[in-house]
């Protein structure tokens, strides 16, 4: 048995890691024209492209793990079903459960790595792929700037660029709307520039070439200058962009952060729910004052409970996913005996069509978690309740040769036996 433990391994362990890179690189396809654009046509370094793929792929390697679990399951089961070694293990008296021993214990083992990362590893690559886009942003700032449309985000300014040149930072095409100091509107406009950083990183410094100026000198006079090269400074919010960096989404939180954030909306949730039971306690004057107050507890209440159920949901997926690497095993083991088809297409094939359905369940179900619909337990965990009722009957039926859905009918038979009239 010890060599065949380790022919089962060995046979699992090739479509395994073949399906997951083949399903990674079909989900890293989005973000592939991200990084074709930033490399082409942003001009941004090779290894900086690189480095943002490398960083891309835990975050796919998360979905991809479970899917690789069941293709290789499928592809092994099939194969020694398809050859007649099943039908030998049986007649030898050796139990598929003992068969399968060491594909349970290698898939209980990768559940925990998966746990590992998913908890730690996925985030923190999460963040650092944010950081890169930001001193991209930073750096090269004709990537945050779009081409014709007018932009209103920087303070003082609305911009409209007509063209781009990112690789450059050439720009073409240029109009500015702006106050002067004493609110009076003026525009910029002109043929071409470019754009870049000031050395403090405090200015988005543009650079524009022959141009005009319009301003209204006072509320009933107008000057029109022309300039050969003119230099305008839009400030920037350091501060902001220190604090953006700094900060962290859900998905970029280690499961510990989640918890302790969970942990502590719970606490505040619960204070302010104790204010409220003191507040209707209170007699308080005039009434609309204590109505007032509820009412902002409340929504207090409502809005810590939405942000709540956005570190649920996320704890959830990532716990899910990883117990999905040992629970497909389960699926395609017995999937792979009864359809006794082993080959690699076959495998793939039943592999893309099953990660289609996961997938689709697996969003959904964190749309409808997100959106407090459902909780967030069952929407995360959903592909997973949806298949455990698959995976108990495909599993009576390999390993224990019976079946609940045959035990129902039987069930209904006799019970419509038993009502029938008798003459």
């Amino acid at each position: 048995m010890k060599i065949f433990d380790r022919y089962l391994i060995r046979e699992f362990l090739g479509p395994f890691f073949l399906s997951l890179w083949v399903l990674a690189f079909i989900l890293l396809m989005d973000r592939l024209f991200l990084l074709v654009d930033l490399l082409v046509r942003k001009g941004i370094r090779i290894e900086v492209v690189g480095e943002i793929a490398l960083l891309s792929l835990p975050s796919v390697i998360a979905y991809t793990g479970p899917l690789g679990t069941l293709i290789g399951s499928v592809m092994v089961a099939g194969r020694l079903a398809q050859d007649n070694e099943i039908t030998a293990i049986r007649a030898s008296g050796i139990s598929l459960f003992r068969c399968f021993l060491p594909l349970i214990i290698l898939t209980i083992s990768l559940m925990f790595v998966m746990t590992g990362f998913n908890g730690f590893l996925w985030p923190e690559s999460e963040h650092k792929v944010r950081g890169l886009l930001m001193d991209i942003a930073r750096k090269k700032p004709a990537t945050r700037i779009q081409e014709g449309v007018f932009m209103d985000e920087f303070e003082g300014y609305t911009i409209y660029i007509g063209r781009i040149d990112e690789r450059k930072s050439i720009i073409r095409d240029i109009a500015v709307f702006a106050k002067d100091p004493k609110g009076l509107p003026n525009l910029i406009t002109a043929k071409n520039g470019t754009i870049s950083n000031s050395e403090d990183g405090q200015f988005i410094r543009l650079t524009l070439f022959d141009g005009e100026i319009h301003e209204l000198v006072e509320k009933d006079r107008y000057r029109r200058l022309l300039f050969t090269k003119h230099i305008i400074n839009i400030p920037v919010d350091v501060e902001m962009v220190h604090k953006e960096r700094q900060y962290r989404g859900d998905s970029e939180l280690v499961l510990w952060a989640l918890w302790a954030r969970i942990r502590a909306l719970v606490k505040e949730i619960g204070e302010l729910k104790k204010s409220i039971h003191n507040l209707n306690q209170k007699a308080i004057e005039p009434p609309d004052r204590k109505l007032l107050q509820i009412e902002e507890h409340k929504t207090k209440v409502r809005y810590k409970q939405q942000e709540m159920n956005r570190y649920l949901v996320e704890t959830h997926k990532k716990l899910s996913l990883a117990f999905s690497c040992f629970f497909f095993l389960f699926f395609g083991v017995p999937l792979g005996i009864l359809l006794r088809r082993g080959g690699i297409g076959f495998g793939f094939m039943v592999g893309l069509i099953f990660f289609a359905i996961y997938y689709i369940l697996l969003i959904a179900g964190e749309d409808l978690a997100d959106t407090q619909k459902i909780s967030p337990f069952i929407g995360m965990w959903l592909p997973n309740l949806i298949l455990m009722p698959v995976v108990i009957e495909l599993l009576l039926r390999t390993f224990w040769e019976k079946s609940i859905i045959r035990w129902i009918f039987r069930l209904r038979k006799r019970s419509s036996a038993a009502t029938l009239p008798t003459e």
